[in-house]
């Protein structure tokens, strides 16, 4: 089914869509998880990650464009109507577990550092209202609201680097390549979910206009992220020491706890508040892709798909606890890595040698 011009969007917006997908609540606590057996020497591995998130982009666009149309297209034309929409299932539903695995985390660091008291429900209920009004105004608002949290939490982001840079210590990275070629691919494994998110690619695709030119814009978009990760890895490494960065849960948000002025004594506060947006855009991107790929799996509308993962997730939200959370962030972890970075792949060659689509993709 193609897209009508007026849901589409201009191709330099996908450099704004790709940093949405991918800078989301991991940035916050990632420097922990990534230098736990690479110690150090960890921000190379976030540098090798970004280097496989471009080559998985490269094979997302070649793999959309020979079919013209999303995943759930390329699986149908593929495999059939019935095995394609049950393949096409497993992607939908990881969604849809991502955007839950983003708001559990994003109610977590709100209840530990603002509100404490509040119900989980009442957190998650009150973001899921803002992400239906958003998605219901449809996918150019989804991307407006992407737009927005580049341009100002970035802002913030990048001025928070300024203050603990005046302290760093940088022998800190040093000796470099110290730690085993096993110990640096577990890191590369870390970031590479950290900086998950360029798989919504496979659900907007139909929405952007002229996407071949839409490209260099997508790797510009994920070579930004990766430099931005990168950035944040060098100055928590180069503030805390390995035993510090051990205990400390959210290493970028402790950060803000040096950030002092005459005016505003909890800065964090404020830094939590602003991040509510990236969390908003990233919920909404997410959910589009869940809702749209359900509407076209189940020939239903989108905004009753969207209804029924917004109150299971509000539902599962307040009855979700640390082992739940645990296993929830394995599971996605692990179907990031296999679903994306391997089946991709193979689908593209299977694509490629016994179907014809179009040739000009």
């Amino acid at each position: 089914m193609k897209v009508s011009i007026r849901h589409q969007v201009s191709p330099y917006l996908v450099f704004f869509i790709i940093y949405n997908s991918q800078v989301g609540v991991g940035i916050l606590s990632f420097q922990r998880t990534i230098a736990e057996k690479a110690g150090y020497d960890a921000w190379m591995g976030v540098l090798a990650a970004g280097c496989l998130v471009q080559v998985l982009i490269w094979v997302m666009y070649k793999l959309l464009g020979k079919a013209n149309g999303d995943i759930i297209d390329v699986h149908t034309a593929t495999f059939g109507k019935l095995l394609g929409k049950f393949l096409s299932l497993f992607i939908v539903i990881y969604y849809a577990l991502a955007s839950l695995s983003v708001m559990l985390e994003f109610i977590e660091i709100i209840q530990v550092w603002m509100f404490s008291a509040v119900p989980s429900w009442v957190i998650s209920a009150l973001i899921l209202m803002l992400v239906y009004y958003c998605i219901s105004g449809g996918f150019r608002i989804v991307v407006g609201l992407s737009f927005l949290s580049f341009i100002f939490p970035q802002i913030l982001i990048l001025v928070l680097y300024m203050f603990p840079l005046k302290i760093a210590q940088f022998s800190n990275l040093l000796p470099i390549m110290n730690h085993s070629f096993m110990d640096m691919l577990d890191s590369i494994k870390s970031s590479m979910y950290t900086i998950a998110g360029t798989e919504a690619l496979l659900m907007f695709y139909p929405f952007i206009r002229n996407p071949d030119e839409s490209r260099k814009f997508a790797h510009l978009g994920v070579l930004f992220t990766t430099l931005l990760y990168t950035i944040s890895s060098i100055v928590s490494f180069t503030f805390y020491s390995e035993e510090q960065l051990k205990t400390t849960i959210w290493p970028e948000l402790s950060l803000t706890k040096i950030i002092k002025f005459s005016y505003l004594e909890r800065f964090e506060y404020l830094y939590i508040s602003m991040y509510l947006v990236i969390v908003t855009a990233l919920i909404s991107l997410l959910l589009w892709c869940s809702s749209r790929g359900l509407k076209k799996i189940f020939n239903m509308k989108q905004k009753y798909a969207l209804l029924i993962i917004s109150l299971g997730s509000v539902l599962i939200c307040q009855l979700a606890n640390e082992q739940f959370d645990a296993m929830l962030d394995k599971y996605i972890t692990q179907m990031n890595l296999y679903a994306f970075y391997v089946y991709i792949p193979l689908l593209l060659l299977y694509f490629t040698l016994f179907k014809r689509g179009n040739q000009s993709g």
